[in-house]
């Protein structure tokens, strides 16, 4: 790999300039009068009772895939604006369009699935049991037996609509409280404000027991401080759904998740019996540092904090090597994706102001790349780095 690494990633490649690129509004003009036409027309099709109806309806699948593989592309584009520049309005203005033309394309979809549950068995049987349609059998199946525990096509449109601010629309609360959060750092006789990533990670690689302590009281009370707006934000969260399932004539609360990741719930049971039936192993390592540290019981704020006497702190660049070094033990085929991840810019780790806490890999499916966020502050962030790529490689 060449050195140094810059540590920004290259959105450019993409859509020039930003969230005031020319491209990416030519390409959300196009992406909303698509969305808008191909649900104009869905909602036009007739029940597929006879063939000539099945035919159409398949006219519709090659578009469908189309508008999502783009709609990824827009939304992965603008979570990385949003996610690098807390302040960038423009990306906060574009996400909030985003927002609406995917609710739109939801309902469409909606509409899609009802017409599959609307074909009759032998018909839908024929329809999937060869050709293109042979290898979307099990997705579009399982659309259509889901739907139907669904409200009905308007009261689903309904809530799609409802949802862009009633629902996910609270993320953005989350998002308007932590850019604004700074908090005092003090190394070396200089006070710097830090952003809540940055002061975040400060705080779990601070060697310092003592100040690592007195740091997590600090991060504590600018929490604190705004519990009552992140509790009112989950409580609606919470409410919304609630309701939605009650409406919806569903029992349980983990109905749609296990849906959505294909899971029964006796594999979820089953995981948790694995997770109660190993603690020991983990309770005992946890015990083992605590040993290390000379203390009785670990803190929340000594999870990740390196050992006394240990200088280990890892550059970004020796990161990089490492990572890569390790990863050609496992897969070749890997060692070189990450190379390239590198050498490409595909990963924003730069510790500056301004950047959303946390971390993540986010996937371009038209162009075939992913780019990993974080902020890369020494060696705590080493195995975070190294997942996300893994998240890379698999995702592109």
């Amino acid at each position: 790999m060449n050195r140094p690494l810059q540590q920004t990633w290259d959105l450019d490649v993409f859509f020039p300039g930003g969230s005031d690129s020319p491209e990416f509004a030519q390409y959300m003009n196009a992406l909303e009068a698509d969305t808008n036409r191909f649900r104009s027309e869905l909602d036009a099709l007739p029940s597929p009772q006879t063939a000539e109806a099945v035919a159409a309806l398949q006219s519709f699948v090659e578009r469908l895939q189309d508008l999502q593989t783009r709609l990824r592309q827009a939304a992965a584009f603008i979570v990385c604006l949003s996610a690098q520049n807390q302040a960038d309005r423009g990306a906060v203005r574009l996400g909030g369009r985003l927002d609406g033309i995917q609710a739109n394309y939801q309902s469409a979809m909606t509409r899609f699935d009802v017409l599959l549950a609307e074909m009759p068995d032998t018909a839908f049987a024929k329809w999937v049991g060869s050709g293109a349609m042979a290898e979307l059998a099990f997705n579009l199946e399982e659309r259509r037996t889901q739907v139907r525990d669904k409200l009905p096509l308007e009261q689903e449109t309904l809530v799609n609509d409802l949802a862009v601010d009633g629902y996910h629309g609270w993320s953005a609360l989350y998002s308007t409280i932590v850019k604004q959060i700074q908090l005092p750092y003090e190394k070396d006789g200089n006070t710097a404000m830090l952003s809540a990533g940055q002061f975040f990670n400060q705080m779990l690689k601070e060697p310092d027991r003592e100040k690592r302590e007195r740091l997590f009281r600090q991060w504590e009370e600018i929490w604190t401080a705004q519990e009552d707006f992140c509790a009112d934000a989950l409580n609606r969260i919470a409410g919304f759904r609630l309701q939605l399932y009650k409406h919806r004539g569903w029992d349980s609360v983990i109905r749609e998740p296990l849906q959505n990741n294909r899971m029964s719930n006796k594999t979820l049971q089953t995981m948790w019996d694995v997770i109660e039936k190993n603690k020991p192993v983990f309770i005992a390592y946890l015990e083992r540092v605590a040993k290390l540290m000379g203390v009785e019981r670990l803190a929340w704020s000594d999870l990740h904090a390196p050992l006394e006497g240990k200088d280990t702190d890892v550059s970004y660049d020796e990161a990089a090597v490492m990572i890569e070094e390790q990863f050609r033990l496992f897969s070749p085929q890997l060692a070189d994706f990450t190379v390239r991840a590198f050498e490409e810019r595909w990963v924003e780790a730069e510790d500056r102001p301004r950047k959303r806490p946390g971390g993540f890999c986010t996937s371009f499916p038209i162009s075939k790349q992913s780019r990993i966020f974080m902020t890369y502050s020494g060696t705590g962030n080493l195995s975070t780095l190294a997942h996300e790529l893994g998240h890379a490689f698999t995702s592109t």
